[in-house]
């Protein structure tokens, strides 16, 4: 319960400061902070055992319906996921580059390949205010209704500037639906299965991968015009007019309701999808007192541009070191070359025919989704660390591996078909571990006062390391072909330091419950406590960590 602070404000009237020089109001205003961390601590451990004690069937009733509306919202990922394979695969089709007087690679095609980040950087300043303001729902609507309109824009494109119009509209779109969706499904998850249902969002991107790529391949054997390109570009309409039909059908996030003050609302949101309907459970009632909890102790009234608060303490930035850290690794790990260029890279590897190159390109999301699928399931088990840190242990082997290849490929064609293999297993080995935290991990890592504006901020991050690493790419592959790995190699390496040192544990933690963490003079030591608990599932020891570990 929240200590209500009028109550202590006549005491300074009747008290003089004390010896220290604080004033006896001031203390009271502390002392009553002290009650409410306390409170909130309680609530915390509480919850954490009814968790445990009453954890849901995966597919109860209430489950169930969670599950739909998490599998919609999971097409805002699709579409992301779609543009990824789109452009690599159109960048290869004979009839675009005609269109367009492109070769494929160079300044030119980084433009187009870029500009989509562009307009994404032009929308996540306006993200944060409309998701915190409006809901996480009409955020979703508006970025769909401009990704539509992008859509229709690059169609009907017969010369560059029209075509990359469309493509920053698209892109603004894209990051308005793409913040939003991830926080939404975080936010209205069950406590018990918040890893696997926020873990899969990211999944989904290989599913758009996927569309695209076959697509486009069989766009490019059955079609000899224009149309070969354009179909696979009119078809991304329709997975977005799927989710604004529904968007509106589903629930609010409960904790923007609360933190509207509509916490009836959100408590018959716990009880439906949480509790099978039943309004009495401890669940409802401990989730709604934890986020009011939280919500007391560190609300602050900025407006949805101000960004200050994500930096306004050592925990904040911490919190938002991660944010930052993920949206770079995710797209500098050599990834993006595998996603957006592998018909350019196998091309350097020798295969020279665009039929096959499109084909190979449209088999490798397959083998990406299976470890994503696989890893999600995984997530809660084995944590959050040892998925990151082995997720790109494997990846950085492949890639050692697939580098080898490529440079003596020159010599001895055969070894094309190792570089197929290896970079297939990159793509298994990178998706396992960090296609399912890409959007999980950061908005696990923010306080529901920040979660929308560092989503956003996630977003905008995520969108200048796409922006500068696949303009690189286009340009270092045209230039200096496969000694362009080498680069992604050595930064691998780079980033599995970071993941090991400075990386919290966020697996098995409520959303509220991250602050302790954030909170302590060393927050990777701090998460990776071994907590004991007993047959009822409640706490009964704690043993801090000394060292870094796995």
């Amino acid at each position: 319960m929240v200590v209500d602070k009028s109550s202590v404000e006549f005491v300074e009237d009747i008290q003089p400061p004390r010896e220290d020089g604080i004033s006896a109001q001031k203390h009271a205003e502390n002392d009553a902070d002290d009650i409410a961390v306390r409170d909130l601590k309680d609530i915390e451990v509480t919850l954490a055992t009814i968790t445990v004690t009453h954890k849901p069937k995966l597919f109860s009733k209430g489950m169930l319906r969670l599950w739909v509306i998490c599998a919609f919202c999971y097409l805002c990922a699709t579409i992301n996921g779609y543009d990824g394979s789109l452009m690599g695969s159109l960048n290869a089709m004979d009839e675009y580059q005609k269109t367009f007087g492109l070769d494929g690679a160079g300044p030119s095609t980084g433009l187009i390949f870029i500009i989509y980040s562009l307009g994404s950087l032009a929308a996540l300043p306006f993200s944060g205010f409309l998701s915190d303001t409006w809901g996480r729902r009409l955020t979703i609507f508006v970025g769909c209704t401009i990704i539509l309109l992008g859509t229709g824009i690059q169609t009907a494109a017969n010369h560059q500037p029209m075509f990359i119009a469309g493509r920053f509209i698209l892109g603004f779109g894209a990051a308005l639906a793409q913040a939003a969706a991830p926080v939404y499904i975080i936010e209205i998850a069950h406590p018990s299965y918040r890893g696997i249902q926020g873990g899969m969002y990211n999944n989904f991107w290989w599913v758009g991968n996927i569309i695209a790529g076959w697509t486009t391949y069989g766009c490019n054997q059955t079609l000899k015009n224009s149309w070969a390109w354009r179909t696979p570009v009119l078809v991304q309409c329709f997975l977005p007019i799927i989710v604004m039909g529904c968007v509106y059908f589903f629930p609010e996030s409960p904790r923007w309701l609360i933190t509207h003050d509509r916490e009836e609302e959100a408590a018959a949101i716990f009880a439906k999808y949480h509790c099978d309907g039943d309004t009495n459970h401890p669940l409802v009632s401990l989730q709604v007192d934890e986020i009011r909890e939280q919500m007391a102790l560190h609300r602050v009234e900025n407006p949805g541009w101000d960004f200050r608060e994500l930096f306004d303490s050592r925990a904040s930035r911490y919190r938002t070191l991660m944010v930052i850290c993920m949206a770079f690794f995710g797209q500098w790990s050599g990834n993006n070359v595998v996603t957006s260029f592998l018909p350019a890279m196998l091309k350097t590897a020798g295969i020279q025919s665009s039929s096959t190159r499109l084909l190979l390109n449209a088999i490798n999301p397959f083998f990406s989704l299976g470890g994503a699928i696989y890893g999600a399931t995984l997530l809660d088990k084995l944590g959050r660390r040892k998925m990151l840190f082995y997720g790109l242990f494997g990846a950085m082997l492949s890639y050692v591996a697939l580098t080898a290849l490529t440079a003596e490929s020159s010599s001895n064609p055969n070894l094309v078909y190792g570089v197929i293999v290896f970079i297939y297993l990159f793509g298994i080995s990178f998706a396992w571990g960090w296609t399912p935290l890409q959007v999980l991990y950061p908005v696990e890592c923010l306080e529901n006062r920040t979660r929308a504006k560092g989503a956003g901020l996630k977003y905008i991050f995520l969108n200048i390391a796409s922006m500068t690493n696949t303009f690189g790419i286009s340009v270092g592959i045209g230039t200096i072909g496969w000694k362009l790995y080498l680069v992604f190699i050595g930064w691998q390496i780079v980033e599995l330091f970071v993941v090991f040192f400075l990386f919290v544990e966020t697996a098995g933690k409520t959303l509220e419950e991250m602050t302790d963490i954030f909170d302590a003079k060393n927050p990777v030591l701090k998460s990776l406590d071994k907590i004991t608990y007993d047959e009822d599932g409640k706490i009964v020891n704690v043993e801090p960590a000394t060292r870094y570990r796995l």
